[in-house]
């Protein structure tokens, strides 16, 4: 890839800039606690997450900037993880598709232009390849990779009823999607920048239960564990990775014990209108909304020596672009929170725009963490208020 010097402005990088210490990989877990395999040190995961399973198949942004200079923003403004995400048709399907081919077929050909100006070999690659190649360059400049199974059909997620929610409905194949996720696991044993696989994103809709979910979570688990070893498994809840209470009673049962690790996702709008955030004293429902989340959630972490597991806050954000009174007031809250209890998380999102979504071509995005061209932050104010959850503050 030829590669352009962008730069992110100077002032933001002293602010943001943090230190990025070299861990042995692979990863585990030890109690609560993410962990290197082979010291048992603490490893704290402070990701941003990058969409690449809509319709293009293809990680967001290389039509705006050269992918080294995306990694190298992922990297100044202090994340040391991504949260790649991909459909499963793009593995069992269309893996051996060229991503120029498949723009001409969305009628993006100008997008594809500008994909070849800023990244040429990218339009001729397979969108495996591509993947690839994205996760190499993640690679190379020291940044952690999780590859999340957001949806199987390639769309924008997520619908309660978009076919992509819970397994059995129309494009989720359990089969195929147990085949998608052995696939990845086996093609990257050999890059240990991935240190972890998602199960699936925000399961939903009418067809979930408790029963399916521990049978696939467990199916799928196993798999990934027998073909690739080294990865975290990151399982998320049901309605929309918010609930795991089902848990206290009976707690899931696993050969792969020491790379599970439990994911939820928690945004204002989550468990009630967003407004509520506006309603009572802060300190008051904040206490009310952390207990609630601890009891669905995030109690996982709580419990006691070998009996907690990890908990990563797969996705959590607010609108960077014009920052509300209500979503001020849960970042506030859960920033505090998050900053207390050293939590691993990753910021939805990263990307400043799309190629393609809800049928627009270059569609803004205002929960990113860049800039519609991806070359500066879309709020510098509102990342450095992150700054505190990133570092490491507790375990060894």
């Amino acid at each position: 890839m030829e590669t352009h010097h962008h730069p992110l402005l100077s002032f933001l990088l002293l602010l943001l800039l943090l230190p990025f210490s070299s861990h042995p990989l692979p990863l585990s877990t030890n109690n609560r606690w993410i962990v290197d395999s082979a010291t048992g040190q603490r490893v704290k995961l402070a990701c941003a997450n990058w969409p690449g399973a809509a319709e293009t198949m293809l990680p967001e942004g290389l039509d705006r900037q050269p992918l080294p200079n995306i990694v190298a923003a992922i990297r100044q403004l202090g994340f040391n993880c991504v949260r790649l995400t991909y459909a499963t048709y793009m593995v069992t399907r269309h893996a051996g598709d060229r991503v120029g081919r498949t723009f001409d077929g969305l009628g993006l050909g100008s997008v594809k232009d500008e994909i070849a100006r800023f990244n040429p070999l990218v339009v001729r690659m397979t969108h495996l390849q591509a993947f690839d190649a994205v996760l190499d360059e993640l690679g190379r400049q020291g940044v952690m990779v999780d590859i999340d199974n957001h949806v199987s059909k390639p769309m924008w997620c997520c619908k309660e009823k978009d076919g992509n929610g819970f397994f059995g409905d129309a494009y989720f194949d359990p089969k195929e999607w147990l085949l998608g996720l052995t696939v990845l696991a086996r093609r990257y044993v050999y890059k240990p920048q991935v240190i972890g696989m998602g199960l699936r994103n925000e399961l939903r809709g009418e067809r979930q239960s408790e029963a399916t979910w521990r049978k696939y979570v467990t199916l799928a688990g196993n798999a990934i564990h027998v073909a690739n070893p080294n990865v975290l498994i990151f399982a998320g809840g049901i309605s929309y990775a918010s609930v795991l209470s089902f848990l206290k009673k009976k707690p899931l049962s696993t050969t792969f014990g020491n790379k599970l690790v439990y994911e939820s996702h928690w945004y204002p709008f989550t468990a009630g209108p967003e407004k509520v955030w506006t309603e009572k004293p802060l300190n008051q429902l904040c206490r009310a909304k952390i207990d609630g989340y601890v009891n669905t959630t995030a109690f996982s972490f709580t419990a006691g020596g070998s009996a907690a597991v990890p908990l990563f806050v797969g996705e959590v954000g607010i609108p960077g672009a014009e920052v509300k009174k209500s979503s001020d007031n849960f970042l506030s809250c859960f920033a505090t929170w998050a900053a207390e209890n050293d939590l691993d998380w990753a910021w939805w999102g990263l990307q400043g725009g799309y190629y393609f979504r809800d049928n627009r071509t270059g569609m803004d995005e205002y929960f990113g963490a860049l800039s519609y061209f991806w070359d500066r932050p879309r709020n510098p104010f509102l990342l450095n208020r992150l700054r505190l959850m990133q570092l490491k503050n507790q375990g060894t």
